[in-house]
């Protein structure tokens, strides 16, 4: 039943493009592939490491593996009844991005350096027949195989890398020279959030998507639309990169990850394919590093009590509220959250509540009364003594402080 889903899922990508289709057993013999030059690329699979990669880490969701040449595969495990038996089921290869002639000629130098001129000329056109997939196409696709294979619905922010990226192939001789915009400090602000949003993990990101939207300005780079849009969300891509890694997000997925989307910036075909990346990329990484910011050792009624507050800063929130939300007593709901977060709930409430507003005062022109308000405190007057006691200054001094950094 199981393999006969996945025949399904086949026919339906390959609507798009379609890709073959891999069985390893769990001591890395080819069980099964349709892939008509499965020897040869068999070959270039296993020398990526990526098969052992998944092996030897035991990876509970989707594995993007590939060579440094930008040849991906899509990776995921299958346990078995019996112990230690598992499945490797593969989806692949394919190209993160477009190759000319010459860049897939380069690429088989960089894949089978060593081979001899015949297999050389053989993969070469292997490969010139492969296809093209974006990051949503095949990342889509890897959570798509990984419900099949064992029935969890994941989003395709858990899709996990081994891959080395490479730059992106383009032509930038007809740059133009760069007038600086106007609007310095709106465009400072703008990436101050931008950064604390993602640096934070905050879900709550409907204001910063569209604080987003202007950090990804179109200027005019080039005499090609596309190209300056492409430009412009390749520096987005950057920030967020950077904004990730200090959030906690490891190197590694936070360059992998800024890499793929961005070499899916210049896959794209129009500018709103671009800008729908663009907003997919930002999401995606706001929530990984939510997710890595989210201690596992905090209960499931603490873990959701830290984000009911986070996402409902705005209105009214107390333990009684809390506790009817989630189904428990205040005593105990109190007694766990103290145990487990060192504060009281009413602490920690104002603790969030004072770190939105920093962000809002050094990343917006809301007026005070108005961050108040979007921060769920009473009146002007309360927000401003309490702010001044947590942090040591008034709204307006730290607001003029930070602007002045």
């Amino acid at each position: 039943m199981k393999q006969q889903r996945i025949e399904v899922l086949l026919e339906l990508i390959s609507c798009n493009q379609p890709l073959f289709y891999w069985r390893y057993d769990e001591q890395g013999n080819l069980l099964y592939s349709d892939c008509p030059a499965e020897k040869m690329l068999d070959v270039v699979l296993r020398r990526t490491g990526g098969l052992r990669c998944i092996y030897e880490m035991g990876h509970n969701a989707p594995l993007l593996i590939g060579a440094d040449s930008s040849l991906l595969w899509i990776a995921d495990r299958e346990n078995l009844e019996g112990k230690g038996l598992f499945q490797i089921h593969v989806l692949g290869p394919f190209f993160s991005h477009e190759h000319g002639v010459a860049g897939i000629e380069e690429m088989t130098r960089q894949v089978v350096a060593q081979a001899s001129p015949q297999w050389a000329n053989a993969f070469l056109e292997v490969a010139r027949a492969l296809p093209t997939l974006s990051l949503p196409f095949y990342s889509q696709y890897a959570v798509m195989l990984h419900y099949l294979l064992s029935g969890e619905k994941i989003p395709t922010s858990s899709l996990d890398y081994q891959i080395e990226m490479q730059p992106v192939p383009a032509d930038f001789s007809n740059l133009k020279k760069h007038t600086p915009p106007k609007d310095r400090l709106q465009t400072y602000r703008a990436e101050r959030a931008l950064l604390n949003a993602v640096r934070e993990g905050d879900m709550d990101c409907a204001d910063t998507m569209e604080i987003a939207s202007s950090v990804a300005k179109v200027r005019e780079y080039t005499d090609n639309q596309l190209r300056n849009v492409q430009i412009a969300c390749t520096t987005f891509a950057t920030l967020c990169t950077r904004a990730a890694i200090e959030g906690g997000l490891s190197t590694t997925k936070s360059y992998c990850l800024g890499d793929a989307y961005i070499k899916s910036f210049f896959l794209a075909k129009t500018a709103s394919e671009v800008s729908a990346i663009k907003n997919q990329m930002y999401k995606d990484f706001v929530t990984r590093v939510h997710n890595c910011r989210n201690n596992p050792q905090y209960s499931k009624m603490v873990q959701g009590s830290r984000d009911y507050i986070e996402l409902h800063l705005a209105e009214p929130i107390s333990i009684e509220t809390l506790a009817t939300r989630l189904g428990y007593s205040q005593y105990y709901l109190s007694t766990r959250f103290k145990k487990e977060i060192g504060c009281s709930v009413n602490d920690y409430i104002k603790f969030v509540r004072i770190e939105r507003a920093k962000r809002l005062l050094s990343t917006t022109e809301k007026n005070i009364s108005e961050i108040a308000e979007n921060t769920g405190f009473a009146s002007r007057n309360f927000f401003a003594s309490t702010f001044k006691q947590c942090v040591g200054k008034t709204p307006a001094q730290y607001r003029k402080e930070m602007l002045n950094t």
